[in-house]
């Protein structure tokens, strides 16, 4: 379960109630894997819901970057986080119908990995882009709140959760890696 706390707080309305909605849909869709009298169709409706909203939500956050005209520096990256995430999330659906047919180990593996990706994401990218947006707010032009924000310091707790994700991301990965080796080996590949 996703709990929203003041850690993933922007300060940015639009940001923290798209946020907050994110952390919902997964919730739910975490609620319906748990549930054993839900239908697989509603598992699968809860999937493209998330789906969805993920990409609306990154369309705006890019919408709000180019309106406040972030630093490119940040957009660039930002943008390619957002794109990479999309990826991620279509060769996991593509992996995961080939390898795991059932749609509960679907939603399981969906779910860890917008958890991880959204925590990481949020509290670092995300923090980091509504730091400039507030500065540029008050008065700084887009490159010198770019200096300023890439310079901000984590605290302890925040920097624990950023690793922990990242460390669960990086599992994530090993393990479709896996998959993927021995599907390819099981078609008579060398997995070269």
């Amino acid at each position: 379960m996703l709990i929203w706390s003041k850690k993933f707080e922007t300060n940015i309305d639009i940001v923290d109630t798209e946020h907050k909605n994110l952390f919902d849909l997964v919730n739910k869709l975490t609620k319906s894997i748990s549930q054993r009298d839900v239908s697989h169709d509603e598992i699968e409706s809860s999937i493209k819901l998330l789906n969805h909203y993920t990409k609306t939500h990154f369309h705006d956050e890019e919408l709000l970057m180019l309106e406040y005209r972030i630093d490119n520096r940040h957009t660039s990256m930002h943008s390619m986080e957002h794109k990479s995430f999309i990826y991620d999330l279509d060769r996991i659906n593509d992996i995961t119908d080939s390898v795991d047919r059932r749609l509960t180990g679907k939603a399981i593996k969906l779910v860890r990995f917008i958890t991880y990706w959204l925590t990481f994401h949020v509290l670092g990218t995300d923090n980091l882009m509504a730091a400039q947006i507030i500065n540029i707010k008050s008065g700084m032009g887009p490159q010198q709140a770019y200096e300023k924000a890439k310079d901000h310091k984590f605290d302890a707790t925040t920097v624990h959760m950023m690793m922990d994700a990242v460390y669960n991301l990086w599992l994530d990965a090993k393990d479709r890696c896996n998959l993927l080796e021995k599907k390819v080996n099981e078609l008579g590949g060398n997995g070269y």
